[in-house]
Formats: structure tokens, C-alpha cells, sequence
């Protein structure tokens, strides 16, 4: 008691003197700053303009107090200091597209306080790379970089009340541990958070959303996401994904309106505890290749789109927990076992008669073992986590990616950044200034700069065009190319046509289009980095972004087919052509590929799960489910059911169950991305 009385005093006496305190994990000592304060400001007014300058004349252990501003500059702290922004929002520190904004190479840095914006794109640029132990970075706004954080081979890193959004990655650590993320807000970036060969790593009340992926597990260990919400995020996937890592411990977390909520690869000794599964549009669990000691215990697993939990070569648990209300199956296990006894299935019957379950599955021999006797006659009601997302974070809503308008080269008689000539062409007079950045008469989401930016290739501001980048990984199979053929995309270019839409597809002759060199089997983060190095050419002011959708053809990469969010808004997909070949080994290559990728431009036309049952639905596959029959009349590439044996979307005529993905595109969509809770028709 006298020890703890002790440690008391010493702590009021520090605070009264003006102390900071980090406490080293490792040693368990606490490290104090000094009183001593330096000044910048911008203005001149202060100790230092730069904050450099300031670092450079520092002692150890020094506070550096930096005054509202624009700082145009990159800083190295080279020693331990603290370094504390007046106003997270208005004192910003622009990188100016270099490579490390902020680089700490020192032991016991605090920093606090600051926007960091624009990093170069390349892989490894970021606003601020950790090279040593005992960081803590606070309160900071970190937006428009390749790499917001890296953490690479540290200890004991502390983030803590961030926001990191349209960046290309929000954090990646590398090699490191003993890392705690906390009270911060992870949205709109290609992967939220990437863990690569690292352990012992803590996320607690952190709220990710709209990420393409919003954490990105890899070969790590000693995992714990505590009090999270991962909502919103790409509805072809966009969870938690865990590939190769065990000791993973996730509780009283919300995994809301993902693709999949968590995603479990080849991994081990995960404990999913009192966790909300809800909206999901494909699975909340998809357990594969070889998982094993999966535990989900008091959980909510109700209310999903289609599926909920997806087990396939791999064992689980299934505890104390409620599935009910799920579209399609609660539980889909395949050549694995799964122990699911004790659970509420939305029915005394139990599982075999409820909504969510259906007995043909239980019995289908090609599925594995389940058991579910004895089940719950009543519902769990402390089940699932014991708070609402929408109670406790505020969303932050992000339209674009923060660029400036695009420059146009030509005489701008009236300044107001669209040459002369082009304004004449298309009946604006060049001599009165017009709000071209908000205009778009034909309403397909290009303004009159990108309208402009692409006229030699065609784009007209008074019909609607959409842009189509393809890019293509060479095959390992001798005599066969992953180009989509011309035949069939002029096929493609047609069904537009039909309804006054020009497709302007670039296989090379609009600026880009290319040959890949060989690569299969990669990962997501990999395929983050294709979006970057090959269709964005590691450049953030990269107008093509805000005018083509991108797809990346492949022999074989993360998945089948998929949309996916390379940058801050869905509008880029993978298509894997020997995949989707072996499946349908009596169609052409080239046919396969072509209807893939119109089904995912539709994707990033806003054509998701969310807006209608009949959208990627796996179970308009098989004829012994419902919903083959029910949505057989909707014609359309975006039905599974129809995927690969039609070249168009549906024009609404084929019957009551069926929708119209024409009237229903979102142009917009690809480059101003929100998912929202659904209600689904």
C-alpha cells in the first residue's frame, strides 16, 4: 500500500511540474520529457518557421510546441521528443508527394497533435514510418498517402484517436509487436490495417469502415480486437481476413454490412466472444483450407443477406449463440466438422425447420459433419456485444480523394481552367467564367475537366461515356492470353450502345492498357500494389482514377472474381481466368473473362448485393435452392445463375422478380463510394 501511495505522489508531482510520461512496456520504466518548450510558427512569430529547424536545435527530451499552420516540409526526429501540434485539424504538415513525411528514427517519440497529407505513391511511401521502439502517435489526421503509418521491426508503438482515410493502406506493420491501436477511425482505404509477420498486437474501440479490406491478417500472431466495429466495407469481401496466423481472440465487436465479416485461411486458435454479426452480404464466417479450433461462442448471427457462417476443409465451434433470420443457410459445412450444439435457431424446432437452415443441406453428401443436438429452446439475450455502433462513433463521410482540379493545357480566356477551344466546341462561350469543376450535363459523374481531360479519347460532355482500363497478367499456359478478346468486348461496347451509353474500353490504345508480367497466387496487399504500380503509376494526382474503372485480368489472384476498392472508392476488380475456366470447362476463355468483368463493372456502377436478392447470390447456382427459382427471370450477367451465359444486364421486363441494372446504375459510384445499411426488395 505504500509503495502504490508512493507511486502516487510522484505521479501528482509530475504532472504539477509540466512531466509527460511514456511508459516503456518492455522495462515497465517511465521516461519523462523535460519543461523545456520550443515554438514554431509559420509566421515567423515563434522560436523556428520550420519544424526541422526546431528538431535539429533540440535537446533530449525536449517538447516541441507547433502553432496552427501549413508546414511544406518532411521531418526526421533523429532523438526522443515530443512533438505537439496546436489543432490536429488546421496544423498540417504537406509532404509534398515525398516519400517519409514523418520519419522517426529514435526511441520514446511522442507525436501529437498534426495533419500529415501527400506522400509519394510508391510502396513504402507514408506520412510516418516508425523505425524504433516506443512511439506513440496521437490525435493525428493522416490522409492521401500511399501508406499512412508503417511500423517496421518496432516495439511498443502506440496509436491512439486518429482518423487515417483515403490512403492506400491506413497502417502497415511489419515485423514488430507489442503495438496498440486504439479509439481511432480506419475508413476509405485500399486495406485498413495490414499486419505482416507481427504479434502481440492490440485494437480496442477502433471503427473501420468502407475499406476494401479493413484488417489484413498475415502470418501473425497474438491478435485481439476488443470493442470494434468493421462496417461497410466491400460488400465482395471487405472484413477482418486472416491468412496463416493464430491466437486470435475477437470480443464484443460489431461485424456489420461486409462482404464477409471474418474470413479465416489456413489458420488456428481463433475466439470469436460476444460479437454482433449482422447485414452481411455474402458470409460472417468463411472458414477454408485447413483451419482448425475455431471457437464462436455468444454471438449474434442474425439478419445476413445471404449466408452466415461458411466452413469448408477446416473445424469449428459453435456456442451459446443465435442464428436465425439469415437469408439462405445459418451454418454450410463442407468436408469439416463442426460442433454446433447448445445454439438458437429462431425456433424450438431448431435448425431443420427454421428460416436460415434447411434440411436438404444437412443431408447433402458432399457437405461434412455437423452436430446440433441439443439446441436452445429460447434465445440467448446476453448474446452479442453490449453496444450499438451508430451510439458510439460518428461516421466520416469522404466524397473523391482530395485532388486539386486537373490542369488543361491551351489560351483560358476567361480563367476559369478549360481552354478556349473546347469550350467553343461544345457551346460554352470562352469569354464568361462557368463552374466547370461542378458541371456535368450528361450526368455520367465525369465533369467538364475530366470530360475535357479525355477528349482525345472520344469522351463527349453531352453523352454519357464510361471509361474502361484493362490491364492483364501474361499466362503461365503457352498460346493463351488473359486479354480480353476484341469480338466480345465490342459485344460489351454494344449493350451500352443500346442505351445511349458510350463504353470506351482501353486495351492499350487510350493511355493505357498493358501486359503484366507473370504473377499468380498473390494476395490481396499484392493486389493492392498492381492497382497502384499499373493503373495509377504510384501517382495520387492521377486524373484516370476519377474517369476509368480499372480491372486487372489474372491467371489467378485472391479470388474468382471480385470488385475491389484500390484506393479510397470501389473502382477496380481481379478476375482469375483459370479459375472461373476450371469451373466452366466448355466455355471460352476469353467468353468467361468478358462476362466476368461486365458482371464487376457493374459492381462499380453500384449494382451490390444490397439493392436487390437476385445480385450475387451463390444459391441462384443450384437448382435445389429457392432462390434458383425465384430470381430465374432475371436475365442478367449480375445472376450467378446467368453470369456466364449472358453479355448484359437486365432491363427489368423479365417478370415481377426481376430488376432493372440499367435505370438502377449508379454513375457515380466508383469514385464516390458509400455502403449503407441495406433494404433489400
Amino acid at each position: 500500500m505504500k509503495k502504490i501511495l508512493f507511486l502516487l505522489v510522484i505521479i501528482a508531482l509530475f504532472s504539477t511540474t509540466g512531466f509527460s510520461k511514456i511508459i516503456d512496456k518492455e522495462s515497465t520504466t517511465i521516461f519523462n520529457f523535460s519543461p523545456n518548450i520550443i515554438y514554431v510558427k509559420d509566421d515567423g512569430t515563434a522560436d523556428y518557421i520550420k519544424i526541422q529547424d526546431a528538431i535539429e536545435n533540440a535537446s533530449f527530451a525536449d517538447t516541441i510546441f507547433v502553432y496552427e499552420g501549413i508546414y511544406n516540409e518532411t521531418i526526421i526526429i533523429d532523438k526522443t521528443l515530443r512533438i505537439e501540434g496546436e489543432n490536429k485539424s488546421n496544423t498540417i504538415i504537406n509532404g509534398m508527394y515525398t516519400e517519409k513525411i514523418v520519419h522517426i528514427i529514435a526511441d520514446n517519440v511522442v507525436f501529437t497533435g498534426f495533419t500529415v497529407k501527400n506522400s509519394n505513391g510508391f510502396k513504402g511511401d507514408t506520412a510516418v514510418y516508425i523505425e524504433y521502439d516506443n512511439t506513440t502517435i496521437s490525435n493525428c489526421i493522416i490522409y492521401r498517402t500511399r501508406t499512412g503509418i508503417i511500423i517496421d521491426s518496432s516495439n511498443n508503438i502506440n496509436i491512439e484517436s486518429c482518423l487515417l482515410h483515403t490512403n492506400g493502406e491506413g497502417i502497415w506493420a511489419k515485423y514488430s509487436q507489442a503495438i496498440n491501436i486504439k479509439d481511432s477511425e480506419i475508413c476509405h482505404n485500399g486495406l485498413g490495417v495490414n499486419l505482416y509477420k507481427s504479434k502481440n498486437i492490440v485494437f480496442e474501440n477502433i471503427y473501420v469502415h468502407e475499406n476494401s479490406q479493413a484488417f489484413f491478417i498475415n502470418t501473425s500472431s497474438n491478435i485481439e480486437l476488443i470493442h470494434c466495429a468493421s462496417c461497410d466495407n466491400n460488400d465482395n469481401g471487405g472484413g477482418a481476413l486472416f491468412y496463416k496466423s493464430q491466437n486470435i481472440f475477437v470480443e464484443n465487436c460489431n461485424a456489420i454490412h461486409s462482404g464477409v465479416g471474418f474470413k479465416i485461411i489456413n489458420s488456428t486458435n481463433l475466439y470469436f466472444n460476444k460479437c454482433n454479426l449482422k447485414y452481411s452480404t455474402h458470409f460472417t464466417f468463411w472458414i477454408q483450407e485447413n483451419s482448425d479450433n475455431i471457437h464462436i461462442n455468444q454471438c449474434n448471427i442474425i439478419n445476413n443477406l445471404r449466408h452466415g457462417i461458411h466452413i469448408t476443409d477446416s473445424n469449428g465451434k459453435i456456442t451459446n449463440s443465435n442464428m436465425y433470420g439469415n437469408s439462405i443457410e445459418s451454418v454450410i459445412p463442407r468436408n469439416s466438422f463442426v460442433s454446433a450444439k447448445n445454439n438458437y435457431w429462431g425456433s424450438i424446432l431448431g435448425p431443420v425447420f427454421s428460416k436460415g437452415f434447411r434440411l436438404i443441406d444437412i443431408l447433402s453428401k458432399d457437405f461434412g459433419k455437423i452436430t446440433l443436438v441439443p439446441w436452445s429452446l429460447k434465445e440467448f439475450k446476453n448474446a452479442g456485444s453490449d453496444w450499438v455502433v451508430e451510439k458510439t462513433f460518428k461516421k466520416t463521410i469522404i466524397h473523391g480523394y482530395g485532388d486539386d482540379p486537373i490542369k488543361l493545357e491551351g489560351t483560358d480566356t476567361d480563367s476559369d481552367g478549360l481552354p478556349d477551344l473546347w469550350e467553343q466546341e461544345f457551346g460554352y462561350n470562352p469569354n464568361v467564367w462557368d463552374n466547370h469543376l461542378n458541371l456535368d450535363p450528361d450526368g455520367d459523374a465525369l465533369n467538364n475537366f475530366e470530360e475535357c481531360y479525355a477528349y482525345d479519347w472520344g469522351a463527349d460532355p453531352f453523352k454519357k461515356d464510361i471509361f474502361l482500363e484493362f490491364d492483364y497478367t501474361k499466362s503461365k499456359i503457352l498460346g493463351v492470353s488473359n486479354k480480353p478478346p476484341e469480338k466480345y468486348v465490342n459485344q460489351m461496347k454494344e449493350r451500352f450502345s443500346e442505351y445511349n451509353i458510350t463504353l470506351h474500353v482501353d486495351l492499350g490504345e487510350l493511355g493505357g492498357g498493358e501486359e503484366i508480367p507473370y504473377i499468380t497466387n498473390f494476395n490481396f496487399d499484392e493486389l493492392v500494389d498492381l492497382y497502384w504500380n499499373y493503373f495509377l503509376h504510384n501517382d495520387l494526382n492521377n486524373p484516370r482514377k476519377n474517369i476509368f474503372h480499372y480491372g486487372l485480368i489474372c491467371d489467378k489472384g485472391p479470388g474468382n472474381g471480385f470488385a475491389f476498392i484500390g484506393w479510397a472508392h470501389l473502382n477496380g476488380f481481379c478476375i482469375s481466368a483459370d479459375v472461373i475456366q476450371s469451373n466452366n470447362s466448355l466455355k471460352e476463355r476469353g467468353w468467361l473473362i468478358t462476362c466476368g468483368s461486365m458482371h464487376e463493372t457493374g459492381h462499380t456502377l453500384g449494382l451490390i448485393a444490397d439493392d436487390f436478392g437476385g445480385i450475387d447470390n451463390q444459391a441462384n447456382n443450384y437448382p435445389k435452392y429457392f432462390e434458383f427459382w425465384y430470381y430465374w427471370g432475371y436475365k442478367s450477367v449480375m445472376n450467378y445463375g446467368h453470369t456466364y451465359s449472358i453479355l448484359d444486364f437486365s432491363d427489368g421486363d423479365n417478370g415481377k422478380v426481376d430488376y432493372n441494372d440499367w435505370v438502377n446504375m449508379d454513375f457515380d459510384f466508383f469514385k464516390d463510394t458509400h455502403f449503407e445499411w441495406p433494404k433489400l426488395t
